[in-house]
Parts: C-alpha cells; sequence; structure tokens
C-alpha cells in the first residue's frame, strides 16, 4: 500500500481515511481533499493546519502536489473527531490571478522569457523540457497581456501557438513540454488489470465542413477549408483564426481544427488497482502513452492518459485514468521566418502536429467508429 503524507510546517501528517488527488494535462495546477483524524499519534494536542500555509503531498515521498492549502473543515460528534483539508499546486495562483508585468508588452521575446516574467512575482520556477527548448526559445515579434485575462490564460495563448504545453509534474513548477514524450511502462488490458471502464463517442462538436478565415489588417483575406466525411449531414462551421503573423497558415487551422474535435469527441475513463503501474514501477502519471486493450471500448492502440485521480476509500487504493485519442492536445507549428517572407506562405501544407503521438500503433483512427 503506498504511503500518502501531507506535510505542512515540518510535520507530517499521515493515517489517512479518504483520499482524493487529481492532477490533468487540462487543469495547470493538481489538487487534493484529504480526511484525517485531528488527534495524531505522537501528540496529546493537535497542531491546527491552516488555510493558507504551504505543503506538499507525497507518495512514498515522492511530490506530487506542492503548494498552499486552500481550505480546512473540522467536524466531530459523540465517537469522533476528523479534520479535512483540500489544496492545489501552486500554479493555482496563475490559474486565478490576472497577469501583470510591466507595461504587459514584450517585443521579440520567447515564450520562456515571458513565462518567467509573469511568473517571477509568484515566486514559481519555470522549467523548459529539452525537447521543445527551440520553440520555447524562439521569440514573438510582439507580445500583449489582454485586459483582464489571468497568467494562465496569456501564457496558454503563446504555449498554443508554439504548439507546446503547460503543466506541472508535482513540484510545484511550471513545466512546459508537448504531448505524450513519455510511454507508459505497464499496458491496460481489459480482463486484465482493468477493474471497469467507460468510453464516450460524440458527434456534438464535430461538423461536415470547417472554413478558416484570416484577421489579419490589410491584407488580402486568405481562407482554408477541410472536410470531415464521416460526418454525413450538413454541419458547416466557420473559424476566425488566431494571430495570423505568428501561428499557422489557414490551411494548416482549418485541417487542425477537424482533426482535434474528431479527437476531443471520443474518450475513455478505465479504473485500476492501486496508484502504480505495476509492483515497483512508476505511478499512473498525466502525459503518458499508454496501449489500451479493450474489445468493449473498441480500442487496441495506443492513447494518452489526460487526467489521473487518486482515490483511498473504503474500496482500497484505486486510479481513475482518463484516455483521449493522442492527436487531442496536438499543436500547430507557426510559420517560420522564411515562410513569413513574400510569396512563402505555403498555403496548401498540411497541419504539422506537435509531435509523434497520433501517428504509428495508435488509436487515433476516428475511434469510436471501428
Amino acid at each position: 500500500m503506498a504511503n500518502l503524507q501531507l506535510k505542512v510546517g515540518g510535520r507530517i501528517y499521515g493515517g489517512w481515511t479518504e483520499i482524493s488527488l487529481q492532477r490533468g494535462l487540462e487543469q495547470l495546477a493538481g489538487s487534493f481533499t484529504l480526511q484525517l483524524t485531528e488527534r495524531w499519534p505522537d501528540n496529546d494536542t493537535a497542531r491546527p493546519v491552516k488555510p493558507g500555509e504551504a505543503c506538499v503531498v507525497t507518495i512514498d515521498d515522492q511530490p506530487v502536489v506542492t503548494g498552499f492549502i486552500d481550505q480546512v473543515s473540522l467536524r466531530f460528534d459523540a465517537q469522533s473527531r476528523s479534520l479535512g483539508v483540500s489544496g492545489r499546486d501552486a500554479t493555482g495562483d496563475l490559474v486565478d490571478c490576472s497577469a501583470g508585468h510591466g507595461s504587459g508588452q514584450w517585443k521579440q521575446t520567447s515564450l520562456a522569457r515571458i513565462a518567467r516574467d509573469l511568473c517571477g512575482p509568484f515566486d514559481l520556477k519555470v522549467v523548459v523540457d529539452p525537447a521543445v527548448r527551440k520553440q520555447a526559445d524562439e521569440p514573438f515579434k510582439s507580445w500583449n497581456v489582454e485586459e483582464g485575462e489571468t497568467v494562465f490564460d496569456c501564457l496558454e495563448r503563446m504555449a498554443r501557438l508554439r504548439m507546446l504545453l503547460l503543466t506541472t509534474r508535482g513540484d510545484g513548477a511550471v513545466y512546459i513540454t508537448r504531448p505524450g514524450t513519455e510511454q507508459a511502462q505497464a499496458a491496460l488490458v481489459e480482463g486484465d488489470n482493468l477493474l471497469s471502464g467507460e468510453a464516450t463517442f460524440s458527434w456534438a462538436q464535430r461538423y461536415s465542413f470547417y472554413r478558416v478565415k484570416a484577421q489579419s489588417r490589410g491584407r488580402h483575406a486568405e481562407q482554408g477549408s477541410s472536410h470531415d466525411e464521416v460526418v454525413t449531414r450538413h454541419r458547416p462551421l466557420i473559424v476566425l483564426a488566431e494571430d495570423q503573423a505568428e501561428g499557422p497558415t489557414v490551411q494548416q487551422r482549418a485541417d487542425w481544427e477537424k482533426t482535434i474535435r474528431t479527437a476531443r469527441a471520443n474518450q475513455a475513463t478505465v479504473d485500476v488497482v492501486g496508484w502504480r503501474q505495476g509492483d515497483g514501477l512508476p505511478l499512473w502519471q498525466p502525459n503518458l502513452r499508454v496501449n489500451l486493450k479493450s474489445g468493449l471500448l473498441r480500442a487496441d492502440g495506443d492513447v494518452l492518459i489526460s487526467a489521473v485521480s487518486y482515490t483511498l476509500g473504503a474500496g482500497g487504493e484505486r486510479c481513475a485514468l482518463t484516455l483521449v485519442d493522442p492527436r487531442t492536445f496536438d499543436r500547430l507549428e507557426g510559420k517560420s521566418t522564411t515562410q513569413l517572407k513574400r510569396g512563402k506562405r505555403n498555403k496548401g501544407a498540411p497541419a504539422k502536429p506537435s509531435s509523434t503521438v497520433g501517428h504509428g500503433t495508435t488509436q487515433s483512427q476516428d475511434w469510436g467508429q471501428n
């Protein structure tokens, strides 16, 4: 059984009766909710745990959340007393708080540099995956903070244009990376290590025809289009492209719109025993590629773990994994300097995914239509 501990102010709290801890690619901050006794074996008087205190949650001494306590709840009755504690990674402040740095404008500055400028006042470290350092260090010609947006919203806009992800690894730092950089050491197999599973396949946000229009001023309007042959009803969608100077071509944007909506239409959730991939193996983590074999879930190939929920209750340790098509977090590559020169726009070029995820033996060929 894994040992989960809450470390606050030099003290270690264990002996949990209920645990819920969530981490995911679509949330910059991991979160936890713990239920424990207020009285501890090594002390007659419980040390009060207070909102706002710095904390670290570890599993077998590995940090999984490093941040602050958000809320404390107390309860008692004639038989027992209990204490509830919930909190998030320190990066949760970037999700909540407004972006601000000097004039809020940068010239010829990279995502990595702007991220450090915006995270500095929060005393948060920014770590760049060595595999994506080139994209993270590529300067933007100009960048502005939009009125009222949070730090995360501002950085996520930049990351999208550099085909990157912003996430955390449990140590309280902002981690700049790309989807599916590591492969799980274990597979998920129906009839073996899967306790239960469910899948959803939807057409609600899919369209038969996508048209993307550029918003650039002073230039002839550019358009790109893409068809989804699976959607047989007439369902057109017109999209205004993001920053056309820094972003992909309109044709790439149209191809990506179709691909990403197809990918996000399908997902599964499975439950496994324990929090690790197996005895002596690493914890289940977001952003791992994993092989899923399940006839009932129509899956036989690699999927991407987008979220992980570790729980402990009456049924013991459980781990719920949210699994998505590997293309779900694909990013588009922006134009290079040569592409931006006159006559070098390469309008008809197909969309480039951000990584090799979604190619080879993967569950990416319109999962759910099999």
